[in-house]
């Protein structure tokens, strides 16, 4: 399981900039939570922040951090293997601590620069593709496991035999590692599409042997 640490800085420099305090606990890690102090903070630096934005892009990199580690919950992935399971928690990490850095860089210097990066950041990363990867990847798992119950039923040589094999490549090309927060709708598209196809084979050989 995941234990790399939350991403803090977003919700202190918020509470700070509403005036809370200089400490307050952070979010939630599957299982774990993290409490940061926060040092002195120079009034010139407080108005710099309030000026720049800061208060609303850091709130929103806090929520985005949140939904992620939502998305990719102990359990919502319960259903995946051990693997699989791995694979997606492994790029939800790497897409975290994406969120954490630039939050960390534009909370200490909230440049144009820091701010453009965040923007990207809030724009390009999108936690529901977890979510759908998930249920994808479960999908690939029941018919994977279809085939190789199949796979000793059928003729060798058989179209039926060939259907299998098909349902199989199919498979072969969507890896939970391949999905992460960035991935793109097409490439989405395409997964659901091919595991799609392969059920829908496995399903013909299915009836094909009930027919017999």
């Amino acid at each position: 399981m995941k234990s790399t640490a939350r991403l803090v800085a977003c919700a202190v420099v918020t509470l700070v900039l509403t005036g809370v305090g200089t400490s307050a606990q952070a979010f939630v890690s599957h299982g774990h939570r993290h409490t940061l102090h926060l040092g002195h903070v120079t009034s010139g630096h407080h108005m710099r922040l309030e000026q720049d934005g800061s208060s609303r892009v850091l709130r929103a990199l806090g929520r985005l951090d949140r939904r992620l580690v939502h998305a990719t919950s102990a359990y919502r992935l319960a259903p995946l293997t051990d693997a699989d399971r791995d694979a997606l928690l492994k790029n939800a990490e790497a897409d975290e601590a994406a969120v954490e850095a630039v939050a960390t860089s534009y909370s200490a210097t909230p440049s144009d620069t820091h701010l453009a990066e965040a923007k990207d950041v809030l724009r390009g990363y999108h936690p529901i593709r977890y979510v759908r990867a998930t249920n994808i990847v479960r999908h690939s798992e029941r018919t994977s496991a279809r085939i190789v119950a199949l796979q000793p039923l059928v003729v060798a040589g058989s179209a039926d035999e060939t259907a299998l094999a098909n349902a199989a490549e199919l498979l072969a090309g969507v890896s939970a590692s391949g999905f992460s927060a960035t991935t793109t709708v097409d490439a989405m598209h395409a997964a659901r599409a091919a595991v799609a196809q392969a059920r829908a084979l496995v399903g013909q050989v299915q009836d094909d042997l009930a027919s017999v």
